[in-house]
């Protein structure tokens, strides 16, 4: 119902508007004259009962989506892998912030529209802190597709009869997937920052992550117990994708990981009550460490731009493209089930392609 309050003040008389609806947020504003105060009034409570003749059923008139919201984070993001529940939550979170009040049957589509509008014009402030650069496409359809899944949730448990994202436009096909690699000049630069860093793990964790492919997330999981010296194996637990993979240690990658192996048997000795040894711990060892801080000065001193320790990744994907390596064992370093994700790097093997077909031709028309 509403109410309409009358307040005197310095500029006159003016009338405050308050409308209040079960399951709706209360929506106020103030008029100088009553009678616009009373159209605004009854327009507000018509537009909001309006949602009663939408295709819905009694739950979706007391549930909110809070209560969908809460549901889904015990049932069912409770269940993914750890990676996903940190990148997925953060989205449900702000799903949560921007109707978690309202009672489902109040979402339509043109109000999931107005806030995806509202996302999409926010600021990125991943990579180097630019705050003008605006969400990627990718990033909006990450936000559409969650509240899509809120809602097909909301329909399978019996709390709504049809799902208001169906009503909102898809975005179209992402295509600004990320191929940002070092060059050689950036690669010795970042080389010698990380090596200089007052942050003895930096280095490792770096030359790790540009040898493996792993991300991030992977690489501060790993304990000593992970590191297979005799095999030059190292096993990512905990994937992305749900599924234990193993990734070669080579070369300069064995040799540091061995010396920093060595200063770690030290650091553990006095450590009591050790539930794991990380392989890149906290001061206390009691959790892996946070690199962030460290690699984003390493970064900045080395004058390198548009650059995020997951572009790391796509380094090791791209150089292994650029020395012959297929999309098929591109994919099998990287973890990844299809070609779908490594298809990216496929350009950058065309030399190597070219020198195949080469050698085919020579074979069976000379």
């Amino acid at each position: 119902m509403a109410t309409i309050d009358k307040r005197e003040g310095s500029t006159g008389t003016t009338y405050r508007v308050r409308v209040r609806v079960s399951g709706y947020p209360t929506k106020m504003k103030t008029f100088k004259r009553l009678t616009d105060a009373k159209e605004w009034a009854a327009e507000t409570e018509r537009a909001i009962k309006r949602g009663e003749f939408q295709n819905v059923i009694k739950e979706a008139k007391r549930v909110l989506l809070h209560d969908v919201i809460d549901r889904y984070k015990r049932e069912i993001l409770s269940a993914k892998a750890a990676s996903t529940q940190r990148t997925e939550g953060s989205v449900v979170k702000w799903w949560d912030a921007q109707l978690g009040e309202y009672a489902l049957s109040y979402i339509d589509s043109e109000l999931i529209s107005r806030k995806i509008a509202i996302l999409s014009e926010s600021g990125d402030t991943r990579g180097n802190g630019n705050k003008s650069k605006p969400k990627s496409p990718k990033t909006i359809k990450h936000y559409r597709d969650c509240i899509d899944q809120l809602f097909k949730y909301a329909k399978q448990w019996g709390y709504i009869g049809s799902n208001p994202v169906e009503g909102v436009n898809k975005v179209k096909r992402i295509r600004n997937a990320r191929t940002r690699y070092l060059s050689d000049d950036e690669r010795s630069r970042l080389m010698k920052t990380c090596k200089e860093a007052p942050n003895p793990y930096l280095y490792p964790m770096v030359v790790f992550a540009l040898s493996t492919g792993a991300r991030l997330g992977e690489i501060t999981k790993l304990e000593m117990r992970d590191i297979d010296v005799n095999r030059s194996m190292a096993i990512l637990r905990d994937t992305k994708n749900g599924e234990t993979r193993a990734v070669p240690i080579v070369k300069h990658c064995k040799d540091v990981l061995l010396e920093h192996m060595e200063t770690l048997d030290n650091f553990y000795k006095d450590k009591q009550n050790v539930t794991a040894k990380w392989l890149f711990p906290r001061a206390d060892a009691q959790e892996p460490i946070d690199i962030r801080k460290a690699w984003e000065n390493a970064r900045d001193k080395a004058e390198i731009e548009d650059f995020r320790f997951h572009d790391l990744r796509h380094s090791a994907a791209s150089y292994l493209a650029m020395n012959g390596a297929t999309l098929l064992e591109i994919a099998a370093v990287l973890g990844h089930k299809t070609l779908q994700m490594v298809k990216r790097y496929s350009h950058l093997s065309e030399d190597h392609t070219k020198d195949i077909v080469e050698k085919m031709n020579s074979k069976i028309f000379d």
